[in-house]
């Protein structure tokens, strides 16, 4: 069985419909990433944060009703979203602590890793704790952990000065597990991937505007809009790219 995963991240939709977003209308930009992304077929729809750029329930439900499918839809918070309004349009997510979806022979593990009134990302201990038992409770053959803000330096220094605050203590935890195949997260406004420990670590880029990776500043970066995809193989594999906006 393969696990086809759309992941879309940093939407920054606001209220207004008509308002910009680093000087892109991100209403439009998104509906042409989902456009593109829809044709693919997914199973699973995940949501890695940012959602909203006011954390508006007008931007919530908008973007609720511009998915309209009917494959499951995974939603957890970034620094921008307010986690309160938005479990209200989007019910499958980690509001209460870690959440488990298990599907074939995978487990996705949803953590929250925002603070109100911070940028960077931020677990406590006992949120580490909650991970670490999140990770135990599942008896699935592979693991994919999802949070918001970026683990490790992604080498971009404009967004690596907002990162998750003591990364350590997190990957001593995912690390640990065997069955763990891969991190990913939003955030950071641009593909990313590389290996730590034999662990597969995925940033992913904005449905809204991108970066220039390894840009000092923020640098829009010509290639527009995307969002990631993601293969799930019963072996364990992660098979990943990048799906762009129709033109």
């Amino acid at each position: 069985m393969i696990l086809k995963i759309v992941q879309l991240s940093d939407c920054h939709l606001q209220g207004d419909p008509a308002a910009t977003y680093r000087g892109e209308n991100a209403d439009r930009n998104l509906q042409k990433v989902w456009a593109s992304a829809r044709t693919w077929c997914p199973d699973l729809v995940l949501l890695t944060g940012d959602l909203s750029e006011d954390a508006s329930g007008a931007s919530y439900r908008r973007l609720a009703a511009m998915l309209e499918t009917s494959v499951p839809i995974l939603a957890l918070p970034g620094n921008h979203d307010d986690g309160v309004v938005m479990h209200r349009y989007f019910p499958r997510g980690p509001w209460k602590g870690p959440m488990l979806y298990e599907r074939g022979n995978w487990c996705i593990v949803m953590t929250d890793s925002t603070r109100r009134g911070k940028v960077g990302g931020y677990f406590s201990e006992k949120d580490i704790d909650a991970v670490a038992r999140a990770l135990n409770q599942t008896s699935q053959e592979h693991l994919l952990v999802a949070l918001h803000h970026q683990p490790i330096s992604v080498e971009t220094p404009w967004i690596d000065r907002y990162p998750l605050h003591d990364p350590d203590r997190f990957l001593d935890v995912v690390c640990s597990e065997p069955r763990v195949r891969c991190v990913l997260w939003g955030h950071i406004h641009h593909h990313f991937a590389t290996q730590r420990d034999g662990i597969l670590m995925l940033g992913a880029p904005s449905t809204a505007v991108n970066t220039v990776p390894g840009a000092t500043r923020f640098t829009p970066d010509e290639a527009g809009p995307a969002c990631r995809r993601l293969e799930l193989n019963g072996d364990g594999e992660v098979v990943y790219g990048q799906i762009y906006a129709a033109g």
